[in-house]
């Protein structure tokens, strides 16, 4: 026992002094002690544990992330490197796992008497036993168990969120399923986190119903009675399968299985559907830009907008645009401008085509860290695993963006063509995949071969966003380029037959032929005043896109409830992954 105990004073006083010396290595998460994993499993002994962000393949890496290398072995112990990812829950700091047995201290909620929310939701506090019958009991606050509530209830563990979670939790609730601990979570500045959650509420409400011709309505079609019956009352019931996360701004799938009763003064008459339905409601790329890179304190901001849309029967005075620029040092404050349609011949980013390229050259930027997300002039940027990247210069050619292990994900306005130079010093290849609508158009790969410059182009119709994989962690991008689209913005785009047949049941007007869109270009404009009292730092922009009801007065009821505003367009994460969904940006300025 005083072996161990002298073994355990002497990894603690190690674990003290390392803690000190990595305190600003910025890839260091924690530094501790337990037992080592070899190949997956626990062994036996201690080791000194080290918590990192992700485990880097050289040293040359290391040094570019501003990090250094961990020893095998310190002070007689050996060193285990584990790379961690943790995500914040918006639902607070209530232990949300499921325990059996029961313990003290997680989620719970009273679950009586309703379907989706529940009567009380908060931490079960202790579990004693009933002096007088020896019956285990719980013990917990009156509101979380009893507001609502009356003896006799079920009590359910893990809890679900309720009350005041009400505009987040249906977005998490119709994505991931009522009954999961897992709920759909963005990571996103505050002024706009409701608008996500709410429009994921609608979209997936309205996706799964049909706005076309709604369900009761339907019903009604099918269940006419013969005159002289009267119809006391109607009950619609709804089961809905999301095959997809539905996230608004995406052409998510599912499928919808529901049941219509009309019930009279003589019988009930039933009418049942089962549909594949898919959401209607996206756009096929969006770009944001300014018409400065920085601004003083109190200049005014112009902006320039433009979206492509294939539902052709709504013109570009149809929708709500606005775009909202958030601080860095005030992330809980927006300042929002309301854009206007205006010709598309006055969009500063409208060039590039008639085979010109529009280049990003990360070999021309000084050596720097990158934050995991963010825009570089036109090109949004966004590294899934919120891992901050490097522009590095190992020598020629290799000067540029080193590519992260798990890749990067870039999005831009709708061009034709792809084209990326990249080396490699890891044989594993450098992979450029590129999509339009969602839907993956083509892709390229290097040979592997190191040390040398290679050329990756994909092309195709209405290319937004793309995929750059592989490279071991020993990549560096040299320059990103695209080739636009012609001066009118139209293009096609290929979707999945069984996909395009679900969307058209909604956008009977969309211009689809062939199993692909036609889409048409419509740009905004607009500006606002950086406040005068802003500090110096960067501001980040999102662009959200509505429709809005167009029906003129005095259509018919039937034709005019088959369309609904409001719904949101717009597309904010590029690899949405479980129920999480990571918002990318759409551009990026500074305030000086």
């Amino acid at each position: 026992m005083v072996e161990v105990n002298e073994t355990v004073a002497r990894i603690q006083a190690s674990v003290r002094r390392l803690r000190a010396e990595y305190a600003d290595d910025s890839n260091v998460i924690a530094i501790g002690f337990g037992s080592p994993v070899r190949g997956g499993k626990p062994r036996d002994g201690l080791a000194i544990l080290f918590h990192v962000h992700e485990k880097l393949p050289s040293e040359r890496v290391i040094e570019a992330k501003g990090s250094r290398p961990i020893p095998k072995e310190i002070d007689g112990f050996p060193t285990d490197v584990r790379d961690e990812k943790y995500v914040k829950d918006s639902v607070g700091q209530r232990d949300e796992r499921k325990y059996d047995p029961l313990l003290g201290g997680p989620a719970s909620s009273n679950s009586e008497q309703h379907v989706l929310w529940f009567n009380g939701n908060g931490t079960l506090g202790i579990l004693g036993t009933d002096n007088a019958t020896g019956a285990p009991v719980g013990l917990s606050n009156w509101h979380v168990w009893a507001d609502g509530g009356s003896a006799g209830d079920q009590i359910i563990q893990p809890g679900h969120p309720t009350g005041g979670d009400h505009v987040e939790a249906i977005g998490k609730v119709l994505a991931c399923g009522p009954l999961i601990t897992s709920l759909i979570e963005w990571e996103s500045p505050d002024p706009i986190a409701a608008i996500l959650y709410g429009g994921a509420a609608a979209a997936a409400i309205a996706a799964a119903c049909s706005d076309y011709k709604d369900q009761t309505r339907r019903g009604q079609d099918e269940t006419v009675p013969p005159a002289g019956e009267k119809t006391l009352r109607e009950r619609v019931s709804n089961e809905i399968l999301y095959y997809d996360l539905p996230l608004p701004g995406y052409p998510f799938r599912a499928e919808t299985i529901w049941r219509y009763e009309r019930e009279t003064d003589q019988r009930i008459m039933v009418h049942e559907e089962r549909e594949k339905v898919a959401n209607a409601q996206f756009l096929l790329g969006k770009q944001v830009v300014t018409n400065k890179a920085s601004y003083d304190p109190g200049e005014r901001a112009e902006i320039f907008a433009s979206i492509w849309d294939y539902q052709l029967a709504r013109s570009c005075n149809d929708y709500h645009v606005v775009a909202h620029m958030i601080p860095h040092d005030k992330p809980s404050t927006a300042v929002r401008s309301i854009l206007q349609p205006v010709p598309c011949d006055e969009d500063p980013f409208g060039g590039g085509g008639d085979g010109e390229l529009d280049c990003i050259r990360f070999f021309e930027m000084e050596n720097q860290e990158v934050v995991y997300k963010g825009s570089f002039d036109w090109l949004g940027y966004l590294q899934p695993q919120q891992q901050n990247m490097s522009i590095v210069s190992w020598g020629e050619p290799a000067k540029g963006l080193l590519l992260p292990s798990r890749g990067i994900q870039f999005s831009h306005q709708p061009v034709s063509e792809v084209r990326i130079k990249v080396v490699q010093y890891t044989s594993q290849p450098v992979r450029l995949r590129a999509f339009a609508g969602g839907v993956l158009v083509g892709e390229d790969a290097t040979d592997g071969t190191q040390g040398v410059v290679h050329t990756l182009t994909v092309k195709g119709n209405g290319i937004s966003s793309t995929q750059v994989l592989g490279g071991g962690g020993e990549a560096v991008l040299l320059e990103y380029c695209v080739e636009g689209l012609d001066r009118e913005g139209e293009f096609r785009i290929d979707l999945p037959k069984e996909q395009l047949e679900a969307i058209l049941k909604d956008a009977q007007e969309a211009r689809i032929k062939v199993n692909a869109a036609k889409a048409r270009q419509c740009c905004f404009r607009g500006s606002v005043r950086i406040p005068a009292t802003s500090k110096p730092g960067k501001w980040d922009v999102y662009l959200t896109v509505q429709n809005i009801n167009n029906v003129p007065e005095g259509t018919k009821p039937e034709v005019a409830a088959a369309t609904i505003g409001g719904h949101l367009l717009s597309a904010h994460t590029l690899s949405p992954s479980g129920c999480l969904g990571i918002m990318l940006l759409d551009h990026v300025f500074d305030v000086i």
